[in-house]
C-alpha cells in the first residue's frame, strides 16, 4: 500500500498539465511493476476516457482499486491529487503577480509544448496497441471504427458523448 501511496504522489507531482499527460507515465510504472497487463491497461484507458471526471484521477482509482479494492482506490485518487493541490495552492498568487513576466511567459510556452508531446505519445502508444497488435497487420473493423467515429466526430461538433456511446455499442457489439 505504501508503495501505491508513493507512485501516485510521484506521478501526481510530475504530471504537469492534466490526465493525458500521466497516461505514459502511469503506463510505464505499473505496467513495469506488474501491476497491471498492457492490454488491462489500455482497456482502463479506455473505460477510464468514457466515464466521467479526469483521466488521470479515474485511472489512477482503477489502479488502486484493482490492487487494494476500495481502500486502495481510495488511497491512489488522493495521493495523485494531493501534489497538484498543494503547488497550485502555493504557487497561485505568484502566478498571478508576476504572470507578465517574460520568463513566466517562456516557462509556459515550453510546458505546453512538452504537454502536447506527452499527449501525442499517449495517443501514438494507444493507436499502435488498438490498431496494430493483431495476428494481422492491422486490425480492419478498429480502423473502420477509428475513421467512422472521426467523421460522425466531425459532423456532430462539441457532442463527443454520442460518439462515445456510439463507439462503445459498436465495439460490445462488432469487435
Amino acid at each position: 500500500m505504501i508503495a501505491l501511496i508513493l507512485v501516485f504522489l510521484y506521478i501526481g507531482l510530475f504530471t504537469i498539465g492534466g490526465g493525458m499527460v500521466a497516461i505514459p507515465l502511469i503506463q510505464q510504472i505499473v505496467v513495469e511493476r506488474g501491476w497491471i497487463s498492457l492490454s488491462d491497461f489500455f482497456g482502463m484507458v479506455a473505460i477510464a476516457e468514457s466515464t466521467p471526471g479526469p483521466i488521470g484521477i479515474n485511472i489512477a482509482t482503477y489502479v488502486g482499486f484493482d490492487q487494494f479494492g476500495i481502500p486502495g482506490a481510495l488511497i491512489a485518487t488522493i495521493s495523485f491529487i494531493i501534489p497538484s493541490f498543494l503547488i497550485v495552492s502555493v504557487l497561485s498568487d505568484l502566478l498571478k503577480k508576476y504572470r507578465y513576466s517574460p520568463i513566466v511567459k517562456n516557462w509556459f510556452l515550453y510546458l505546453k509544448a512538452s504537454i502536447i508531446g506527452l499527449i501525442g505519445y499517449a495517443f501514438v502508444n494507444v493507436a499502435d496497441y488498438a490498431l496494430f497488435q493483431t495476428e494481422e497487420w492491422i486490425d480492419l473493423k478498429a480502423l473502420i471504427l477509428l475513421v467512422g467515429l472521426s467523421v460522425v466526430y466531425y459532423f456532430l461538433r462539441k457532442k463527443p458523448w454520442i460518439v462515445i456511446i456510439i463507439g462503445g455499442v459498436c465495439g460490445a457489439l462488432f469487435l
